[in-house]
């Protein structure tokens, strides 16, 4: 049996979280069952009244460009080891990625421990992390602080500020978010701290770990830090709802009149809802898409052939601004994709 756990039931998943996930401190497990649940939705397979397969969908709401949209963070994938390869997994998510596309969630993405997990599904990455330090300069101007409750609705604000003038995509965050993200934090032995300037909030950072502390998260301004290594691969993302996710995208700059309607043929093995012929028709603030069934004709009734044929996943990659697929080249001058992804959740 699929289902999804209601309330108190959902504790019912955390003996397999703890079997697939044994390196996560007991304290992380307590709030994340205390935490993250009371408002995600925990998808499971079931035989004779035992969990044999798990899938989290942890909702974040993100801005995509000029529009806000709720969208899932996918976490906890797991299946108890005595019941893998007979394709659990793909069972629940293929219910997981229906169920968003009926709820019109523009895309979802996670963290994948192995990438080839989730090709099948069409996920692509999205986001590369790079980690940051402060540098000399930084560390001799700024004076640190642990951050208290009453200052998070500050530090919400200075984080959304930094995001906005460098990210399209990224979760935005308010008091409750930061709330959530300080009892994360100190859950392995870490604290969010607040840097300051004189008496003007200037940064946040933040450490956490229960062996081998390590930064989670830096905002400061770049001239105060410094990269270390390269930038990784980290995010895979996935659209779910296509009509609803190109609401966010718009023509870029001076595109002349007549190329503002694109005539995409979308392959989606999963989403039907998603797959087919599509006229997409764009403006200087948003985007629509329309399905065509059956053969699209053109201003003198012939037929009219598609501009571009992409995959869901290529789609996914050049609309989040990742990776320009060279089927949609010679359409990069109209189409402005989203500039820049941030998405630096780990539950």
């Amino acid at each position: 049996m699929i289902h999804y756990l209601q309330g108190e039931e959902k504790a019912r998943s955390r003996k397999l979280w703890e079997e697939a996930f044994p390196e996560d401190s007991q304290a992380f497990r307590d709030y994340y069952y205390t935490e993250k649940t009371k408002d995600n939705e925990i998808l499971v397979l079931e035989e004779q009244g035992k969990v044999m397969s798990m899938l989290h969908r942890n909702p974040y709401d993100l801005a995509l460009g000029k529009q806000t949209a709720k969208c899932d963070y996918i976490v906890g994938v797991a299946t108890d080891k005595e019941h893998r390869r007979k394709g659990y997994m793909r069972q629940l998510m293929e219910r997981a990625l229906k169920d968003m596309n009926a709820e019109k969630m523009p895309f979802c993405f996670l963290m994948p421990a192995f990438e080839a997990l989730y090709l099948p599904f069409d996920f692509t990455y999205i986001y590369k992390k790079q980690n940051r330090v402060l540098t000399d300069k930084g560390l001799s101007a700024f004076k640190s602080r642990e951050a208290t409750h009453g200052e998070l609705k500050e530090a919400a604000a200075y984080m959304n500020q930094w995001l906005a003038k460098r990210y399209e995509v990224y979760a935005k965050r308010d008091f409750a978010y930061m709330a959530r993200l300080k009892k994360e934090l100190e859950s392995e032995n870490g604290c969010m701290e607040l840097l300051y300037s004189e008496n003007t909030l200037a940064g946040i950072k933040a450490r956490w770990g229960m062996e081998k502390p390590e930064e989670r998260m830096l905002f400061c301004e770049e001239s105060y830090a410094r990269n270390t290594g390269e930038a990784v691969p980290c995010i895979m993302g996935r659209i779910v709802n296509f009509a609803e996710f190109v609401r966010s995208i718009r023509l870029q700059k001076g595109v002349k009149a007549g190329h503002d309607t694109i005539l995409l043929e979308l392959q989606d093995d999963i989403l039907q809802e998603n797959a087919g012929l599509w006229r997409w028709t764009l403006t200087q603030d948003a985007s629509a898409a329309e399905k065509i069934s059956g053969t699209a004709v053109g201003k003198n009734g012939e037929k009219a052939e598609p501009d571009m044929r992409l995959t869901v996943s290529e789609l996914t990659a050049w609309l989040l601004g990742y990776a320009l697929p060279g089927a949609a080249e010679k359409w990069a001058h109209v189409v402005r994709p989203l500039t820049g992804v941030f998405l630096d959740e780990i539950v």
